[in-house]
């Protein structure tokens, strides 16, 4: 498996790991919901769930 540089989401406050592995059955990659440091959080399903999750763990202080 091969990851690909962060991508950083939610004004630089979360970040996107790619990976070059696919959902199974689906052109979607694998993604991981990091703090900006790299620190894996969350397995996710897409950009847009990973937007919003940011989101919320901002809204709770807990990124």
């Amino acid at each position: 498996m091969v990851t690909k540089p962060l991508e950083l989401i939610a004004d630089g406050r979360a970040a996107l790991e790619y990976s070059s592995l696919t959902e199974p059955g689906t052109d979607t990659p694998i993604m991981w919901l990091c703090r900006p440091d790299g620190e894996r959080l969350e397995l996710m399903h897409g950009r847009e769930a990973a937007e919003a999750r940011a989101s919320a763990l901002i809204d709770k202080g807990a990124l």
